[in-house]
């Protein structure tokens, strides 16, 4: 079974404060409590994995030691990971659900027995005899990328003879990378290097920068922290709906002694309070929060739903020169690809990308881009393929018979008012349809149509815009 399936096959999803028990197990008795300074951890400055320890200590997923640590180069053991990781796959339930009959070869521990009589029982793990498990011993790079592969039922990429499972044939989003390929990996059994290929190809574990993978080298606290964090990003594990959110931070502002964090995701713009020791990081290294305004990010909510910690991805472009497209919408998707497809006054179907920092404007626009309408007359202002600003026109529509066609202009029969146009200049540029929307090629005398238009000046005259024509 390839990731793609596993993720809707056998294993469910997992809330992600069902972590917190398995991976705090290392803490002592009376170990730090969550709290809003709790991401500051004194032990971080300048680890390579700080980003996404804070991340999830900021989400309540793992928690710091008493005295402010977190000591993230401590070793996990086998048992922690193991329980981990089947909570991390969606074996929670069933554990919990396991009776130990029968089940006299496993070894016995002093706690998440259900967890180890499962994974023993699933073929995860394999033991001949009680004693073969050891269960405080630190668990390897290695251990831990089979049992990974195991339980996520990952299957490696394609080899050089085509005889695995092929990247290109996997469905998409799959997480699936090219075939990683280690230097050090050739001592280990060939079943278990199939294990490192998958669990690196899917994204969940990776090597080092000198090409290595280190195999027998013992997993960290830092290390297992990137592994959940993956896991998450890749929809393993589910977030609690609402505490983490991406989008551009379009202001911060303070007011009596109070700041306020503005975040615009495609359209929609949100205010949140800031908590008091708001942790802010950009490039792993802490950073101003009053600065980060105009960088697109992630935010992570506390439980009284403020600002408690913000990554920043990048840094907004400004468009100097933006190109302009005139139309009107077709659809708007939102999902893995973000697009918004408009047909523009050539009826030319465009279809653009939409990024968290797509500003939707106009009087009448709407609180988000899902709430826009099909059929909405729009400019929008484009980069490359990228959609960066959105504006509803205000249009009007009049109906009536084409009375004569000449000097660039459409005559309608019927006397002209300041409220009723009786003609309209440079006619051929507005898009001309049927009543179904295909194109025509021109209008005719006595046709009886109907003009959507923008009226720059209402109350004037011979100022009119036509955008649409359609024949009735």
């Amino acid at each position: 079974m390839n990731i793609g399936l596993a993720k809707y096959v056998g294993l469910g999803l997992l809330s992600f404060f069902f972590l917190l028990f398995a991976f705090s197990r290392s803490l002592p008795a009376g170990a730090a409590s969550i709290t809003e300074d709790a991401v500051r951890l004194t032990d971080l400055q300048g680890h390579w994995a700080r980003t996404q320890i804070t991340r999830l200590v900021a989400l309540e997923v793992v928690s710091g030691y008493p005295d402010h640590t977190f000591l993230p180069d401590q070793q996990i053991s086998q048992l922690e990971t193991t329980v981990l990781i089947l909570r991390s796959g969606g074996f929670t339930a069933e554990a919990e659900r396991l009776t130990s009959g029968g089940l006299t070869a496993t070894p016995r521990v002093p706690w998440g027995q259900q967890y180890l009589d499962l994974a023993v029982q699933k073929g995860f793990l394999s033991y001949d005899a009680a004693s073969d498990f050891d269960f405080a011993a630190p668990a390897t790079r290695l251990w831990t990328a089979k049992l990974l592969a195991r339980v996520l039922y990952l299957t490696p990429p394609a080899s050089k003879s085509g005889t695995a499972t092929d990247v290109k044939d996997l469905p998409e989003g799959t997480g699936y990378t090219l075939d990683k390929v280690f230097s050090d990996v050739m001592p280990v059994d060939s079943d278990d290097q199939a294990c490192i290929r998958a669990v690196a190809a899917a994204g969940v574990m990776s090597g080092y920068p000198d090409g290595t993978f280190r195999p027998f080298g013992c997993l960290t606290r830092a290390e297992m922290s990137v592994i959940i964090s993956r896991l998450a990003e890749q929809g393993w594990v589910r977030m609690n709906a609402g505490r983490s959110l991406t989008g551009w931070i379009s202001g911060i502002e303070t007011q009596r002694g109070s700041m306020e964090l503005e975040l615009t995701s495609f359209g929609k713009a949100q205010r949140f309070k800031v908590a008091q020791g708001v942790y802010c990081l950009n490039a792993n290294q802490e950073y101003p929060i009053e600065r980060a305004a105009g960088y697109i990010g992630e935010i992570i909510l506390d439980k009284s739903k403020k600002v408690s910690w913000v990554n920043l991805l990048q840094q907004k472009n400004t468009v100097q020169n933006p190109v302009k497209i005139r139309g009107s919408v077709k659809s708007v998707a939102l999902g893995n690809d973000n697009l918004l497809i408009v047909s523009d006054l050539n009826c030319t179907e465009r279809i653009l990308h939409l990024a968290w920092d797509t500003v939707v404007a106009g009087e009448k626009a709407p609180k988000d881009l899902a709430s826009l309408k099909a059929g909405t007359f729009v400019d929008v202002e484009i980069d490359s393929d990228r959609a960066t600003r959105i504006e509803l026109l205000e249009v009007k529509n009049i109906s009536g018979q084409v009375e004569k066609l000449g000097d660039r202009r459409l005559y309608l029969k019927g006397t002209a008012s300041a409220k009723k146009p009786g003609w309209f200049n440079n006619y051929e540029f507005a898009r001309m349809v049927d009543k179904e929307g295909v194109r025509k090629d021109g209008i005719l005398p006595g046709e009886k149509v109907q003009v959507t238009y923008l009226d720059p000046f209402p109350g004037e005259i011979d100022d009119e815009i036509p955008l649409e024509i359609k024949v009735m």
